[in-house]
This record gives structure tokens, C-alpha cells and sequence, in this order.
């Protein structure tokens, strides 16, 4: 799924119009192919919570869009919002155990720290281009699941390199 959006643009810059236009590509892809059966299969095994979706901000349109023209019963319970925002509701009203709500997340990590690069040497990329992950998942309804696609991009064009990533976090200590 690569995503064209020009060319003469360094990798390194993520807030670009290139950048951001390739992200909300792939975020609206990821909404129609994951999201919506995501959206369903929640709402059946979690009849009455709130269901909020968090993504990057290039992704806020693709699901609203999305969540549009779902069924209106089903519109009516979900919220859409960026990872910082649902943090911060999360901190005035918590709902840990998710009585409440249940939670679904597709974002993007972009670019990784150049720290992280060993992580994903099975996926070679080029030095001058800059890796991002699409972390998607959700919580709630007695069900979690969480995962990951790697992409490169490269100033011009996002490249998906692998699909289900598990990433690893190394504490400090």
C-alpha cells in the first residue's frame, strides 16, 4: 500500500504535507479495512458502554467519515479523538477496568526515534529515510488486542514493510 504524495522532501520531516497526506492515507485504509469490523464486533460484546476511538490527528476525518455512516444507534456511542485528548479525559473521568467504555486506537508513530532502528533491522531501510509504526488495538468489552504495521517512508512515499509487529520496550534501569 504505498502512498505517493510528491517528491524532494526529507524523510525526517513527518509534519510535511507529504508527511501528513501519506498518513492520512494509510489511517483512512486502516479505518474502512480494520476499524469498522472492530467498531461492530465491539459494540455487539459491549451493548451499552461508549466506544472512543483515538488516532493522529491526520486520521480524526477519515474516522468521522467512517463513524457517519455507521448505523445511528451505533454513531451515537462513538466519540472520536487524538491520544492525548482521550488521555486527558481519562484522567478527569477514569474508567481503568472499562465499565464504561471501551477503547480502539489506529495511529501512527512517526518518524521512530533513531534509537529504535536496530529494533526493525530485519526491514532494512535506507539511512536517509525514517521508519513509522501504525499502532492499532482496542480494549474493553472483556477483550484487548494490540499490534502493529512498519512502514518506511522516505520523503515521497510510505512503505508498508511488515504487517502484525510486535514491538518490544527495553526498561531503564
Amino acid at each position: 500500500m504505498p502512498a505517493e504524495t510528491g517528491a524532494g522532501h526529507r524523510a525526517g520531516v513527518t509534519n510535511s504535507a507529504p508527511a501528513l497526506a501519506a498518513q492520512a492515507e494509510i489511517l483512512t485504509a486502516h479505518a474502512k479495512s480494520w476499524g469498522l469490523t472492530t467498531l461492530k464486533r465491539l459494540a455487539a460484546m459491549f451493548p451499552d458502554g461508549a466506544i472512543v476511538v483515538t488516532t493522529s490527528p491526520p486520521g480524526l476525518s477519515a474516522w468521522e467519515h467512517l463513524i457517519a455512516h455507521l448505523p445511528t444507534p451505533l454513531a451515537r456511542r462513538v466519540a472520536v479523538a487524538t491520544e492525548i485528548e482521550y488521555r486527558g479525559w481519562c484522567m478527569r473521568s477514569p474508567d481503568e477496568d472499562h465499565r464504561l467504555h471501551a477503547v480502539v486506537w489506529s495511529w501512527i508513530k512517526a518518524p521512530l526515534p533513531p534509537q529504535r532502528r536496530p529494533d526493525f533491522a530485519p526491514f532494512p531501510i535506507a539511512d536517509s529515510a525514517d521508519y513509522w509504526v501504525l499502532r492499532y488495538g482496542h480494549s474493553g468489552g472483556g477483550e484487548e488486542e494490540q499490534s502493529g504495521d512498519l512502514f518506511a517512508w522516505d520523503g515521497a512515499v510510505a512503505r508498508l514493510l511488515a504487517t502484525g509487529v510486535t514491538e518490544r520496550f527495553r526498561s531503564r534501569g
